[in-house]
């Protein structure tokens, strides 16, 4: 780990490098192997067993702080533009009227569909009564969900009897997580922020029957499960997640939870029949020949997802394409830092393992519908997969928090890691800022075009993402429609290079170092 920490560090502050010895020019694997050494050092070092805790009576004041600060964290971003999948979608959802509450449900036309998300699809429909074509509104929805389920993670590790400051440290790390940028910066990102809060709604009422043994409990949980899985299908391991709690509760209530895990796994069953037949098949992407990705996992790129490079950005979620600011340094060293520094000497006064177990348990439960998207690329693309597994970091940091040691050592542990995760999270969030921005730029340059010629364009080349971010490979037309009032019919993106369209026709392709759209000659 020391080795590792040292290698990290240098990265971080030197920037790629190169010396007889080693040369390190992307980090994951360092990061990964920090992060994983950490995890086991801690589960090595802990001995004592928990102790339960009570609810603090300052719940809702902690709530109401929760929720300041998330909304200072994303409030900068409120006015970035709308990007890709959106302008898709929200141009889709201008045409629907009340029957989608119906048509959502309906089978796939021709029998091979890519998703099922009918509650997500749905929510957009009612989204758009409300914001229309306003980037800030989306925006500003995303924001509120993320805060609630910053509220649920709170309730979520209260209930799992941990202290009032370390259930408030984990709740605040799964608000500011460098992850978030993506979740909550890209509108389209609603399907993890809805399936993630109706999951989590689940397992609270799994812990209600655990501990009241009342089976009316069945009917929220049911009802919450079912809105989960027909929001995304990440939703999917909810009967797993009962069991990964388990070293939490008391064994009085591992029946009632592993009842609670039969009934989550009937409902999913039932959900995912129904969900096959709407598809005609599982769903999902494929590859160029049509075969879904979910069937092309294999064991050691499955593993080496799960157990290694995930925890990577889990531990130190960077997007390694943009320029690191100074501040982010400074933080990820002092962060490290902090990291050897515990291994070394905070392990000695951790509490039991049961806590740590069983958030470690709740994010590999968490990851396995979505494993083959785990091989993340320096550009932290596709981080938003990792938004519902943070709530078993969460718990995982709680629980290292609550022991690490009394004093000023557990605040400055705290200290280190939100500090490191507000760094990397602007950091992160400056992408979302300036590629929407582009987006716009040039869907308004081709929309001018357009207004001066009356024939159709055809265009290629356009990037799927700019610095991490999902730039213009979908929803061009619709971009170049909201964005310059031409109608979206009159552009046709072509995946070949220029005059890929008619000869008689405007050609348009992508210029890498100029960043724009350059008409081909």
């Amino acid at each position: 780990m020391a080795v590792a920490a040292g290698l990290l560090a240098m990265r971080f502050v030197a920037g790629p490098f190169r010396s007889a010895l080693v040369t390190v020019n992307s980090p994951v694997n360092a990061a990964a192997a920090v992060a994983v050494s950490f995890v086991l050092l801690v589960l090595l070092a802990a001995k004592r067993p928990d102790a339960r805790m009570q609810v603090s009576r300052t719940f809702w004041l902690d709530l109401t702080v929760l929720i300041a600060a998330t909304a200072v964290a994303f409030w900068p971003n409120l006015r970035s533009p709308l990007v890709y999948d959106d302008y898709t979608h929200i141009v889709e959802t201008s045409h629907a009227t009340w029957r989608i509450l119906a048509d959502a449900f309906a089978r796939v036309p021709g029998g091979h569909g890519l998703f099922f998300r009918p509650v997500g699809f749905i929510s957009y429909w009612l989204d758009y009564q409300w914001a229309g074509g306003s980037a800030m509104r989306w925006h500003l929805w995303s924001v509120a969900a993320h805060a609630a389920n910053t509220c649920l993670v709170y309730v979520l590790v209260m209930r799992l009897g941990m202290r009032r400051a370390a259930a408030w440290a984990a709740a605040l790390l799964f608000a500011l997580h460098g992850s978030r940028a993506e979740t909550v910066g890209w509108a389209d990102a609603r399907f993890d922020l809805l399936a993630t809060f109706f999951t989590l709604s689940a397992v609270l009422a799994v812990l209600a029957y655990c501990r009241t043994g009342r089976r009316l409990w069945y009917v929220p949980l049911a009802v919450s499960a079912a809105l989960a899985v027909y929001t995304k299908e990440s939703a999917f391991c909810l009967p797993l997640l009962p069991v990964a709690l388990l070293p939490c509760l008391p064994r009085a209530q591992w029946r009632r939870a592993m009842a609670a895990s039969v009934v989550l796994g009937s409902v999913c069953a039932i959900l995912f029949a129904y969900r096959w037949w709407a598809l005609g098949g599982i769903g999902g992407y494929a590859d160029r020949t049509g075969v879904s990705a979910v069937w092309q996992s294999r064991p050691l790129h499955t593993s080496e997802a799960l157990f290694f490079r995930q925890w990577a950005f889990l531990f130190f979620p960077v997007n390694w394409s943009a320029p690191l600011e100074w501040w982010l340094r400074a933080a990820a060293v002092g962060f490290v830092a902090m990291l050897v520094v515990f291994a070394a000497r905070g392990g000695a006064w951790l509490g039991g393992r049961a806590r740590l177990l069983a958030g470690l348990a709740f994010v590999l439960a968490a990851v396995i519908p979505v494993q083959h998207l785990l091989m993340f690329q320096p550009d932290f693309a596709g981080a938003r997969v990792l938004y519902l597994p943070l709530a078993g970091l969460a718990i995982f940091w709680a629980a290292v928090l609550e022991r690490a040691a009394p004093g000023k050592f557990s605040l400055a542990m705290a200290a280190a890691l939100i500090a490191f995760n507000v760094a990397a999270l602007e950091h992160n969030l400056g992408p979302w800022r300036t590629t929407p921005a582009a987006a716009v730029t040039v869907c308004g340059a081709l929309g001018r075009e357009l207004a001066n010629d009356p024939r159709p364009v055809f265009v290629s080349g356009l990037p799927e993402r700019l610095q991490g971010v999902y730039f213009l490979s979908n929803g061009f037309p619709e971009c170049v429609e909201m964005n310059s009032g031409e109608a979206a019919g009159r552009v046709h993106v072509v995946g070949g290079p220029a005059g890929a369209g008619p000869v008689t026709e405007r050609h348009f392709v992508w210029d890498q170092e100029r960043g724009r759209l350059e008409e081909g000659r």
